[in-house]
């Protein structure tokens, strides 16, 4: 089977950044998520509460629908370098949703998990919330204007709790912060020297 490598990790610890530099480097293909086309983030960040359940759901079914359309195409067929980590969806909710709301929540997260692949290997980003909150702040998304440093920081340990027990598939762990400070080359060569699969078998 070819490889599914994932970028996973918090929001701003610059998944999509690696996810693409990899693929450029190794030449093969990228799957990237698409957070602007939901159409509740902006509601979700300004009252996260009230709109948990619903923006949880959507962006399962959002990245579901990414990755099992690519599998349709035949993306698939050859290694696939992602910024998309389906399962992470487990660690949000974690945090956003509300006992009663995880119960409604997980079977449908558990039934998608099956019809999807899982991922051969996890690149799993480590940074502090500090250096997240600031990435937020540097990249000046609109819909993310309402974030407050709490909500990262829940988002952040509730990250870091999940990848401890987070058994699908191997797991490596970077420094973000660390990865930040490389140039384009050397962040993708610290990368790649962790893969578990080897230039030969692109």
């Amino acid at each position: 089977m070819p490889s599914f490598i994932v970028i996973g990790g918090p929001l701003a610890a610059g998944k999509t950044t690696y996810a693409g530099r990899l693929a450029e480097h190794r030449k093969t293909r990228a799957l990237m998520e698409a957070v602007a086309n939901h159409p509740l983030i902006d509601d979700f960040y300004v009252d996260p509460v009230t709109y948990a359940l619903e923006t949880e759901m959507i962006f399962t079914i959002m990245h579901y629908h990414d990755i099992a359309r690519a599998v349709k195409e035949g993306l698939f067929k050859e290694e696939v370098v992602c910024d998309l980590f389906f399962d992470g969806v487990e660690a949000y909710t974690n945090y956003t949703l509300s006992q009663d709301d995880r119960k409604a929540f997980l079977p449908l997260l558990r039934s998608l998990q099956e019809r999807i692949p899982a991922p051969t290997q996890v690149f799993y980003l480590n940074a502090s919330t500090g250096f997240l909150m600031d990435r937020v702040r540097e990249r000046g998304r609109d819909y993310e204007r309402y974030m407050t440093f709490e909500y990262l920081d829940g988002i952040n340990a509730a990250f870091k709790a999940f990848i401890k027990g987070y058994r699908r598939a191997p797991v490596t762990i970077l420094d973000a912060e660390e990865l930040y400070r490389l140039s384009f080359k050397e962040s993708v060569e610290e990368i790649e020297s962790k893969l578990l699969v080897s230039r030969s078998a692109v």
